[in-house]
């Protein structure tokens, strides 16, 4: 059976359905906003259960782009975010068997560079533009703590 298709949008802030500057700005700023509520979890964590977290969180945050791709239907794009999700499982692995913060943190940084790569379709999956900036605000913000707390 299929999944029934919403046809009520997303409610977003007012600048971000406007977009442009301020709302790419308003975007990246949500996005930051949902990485402080993710990290409420780690925060409640011992540090290597909060590493080991985080490494495998790096992994679901690739897999999202890879949804994007499954309901954009074209292979091309199937093929590059299977990549990039095959690229990041990698390196959260290593990280994660080799509990190494700062590339765990390589990993959310360069996360927010694939972020960028599909920003102005360098890579063009289908998805709202409004994810690049608010996928990029997560990751600096993940990256971040990781280089901080871990």
């Amino acid at each position: 059976m299929a999944a029934a298709r919403s046809s009520r949008p997303i409610p977003l802030p007012a600048a971000v359905r406007r977009g442009g500057r301020q709302g790419w700005i308003v975007a990246a700023v949500g996005g930051a906003l949902a990485a402080a509520v993710t990290l409420l979890v780690p925060s409640l964590l011992s540090s290597r259960a909060a590493f080991d977290f985080l490494a495998v969180w790096l992994g679901v945050t690739a897999g999202v782009y890879l949804g994007f791709a499954l309901q954009d239907g074209r292979s091309s794009a199937l093929g590059i975010e299977v990549v990039g999700l095959a690229l990041f499982a990698a390196l959260a692995t290593i990280a994660l068997a080799s509990q190494t913060a700062w590339l765990l943190a390589a990993g959310y940084f360069g996360h927010g560079l694939w972020d960028l790569v599909h920003h102005r379709r360098g890579i063009d999956t289908a998805m709202p533009w409004w994810w690049v900036p608010g996928c990029l605000g997560y990751d600096l913000v993940l990256g971040a703590y990781i280089l901080i707390r871990l």
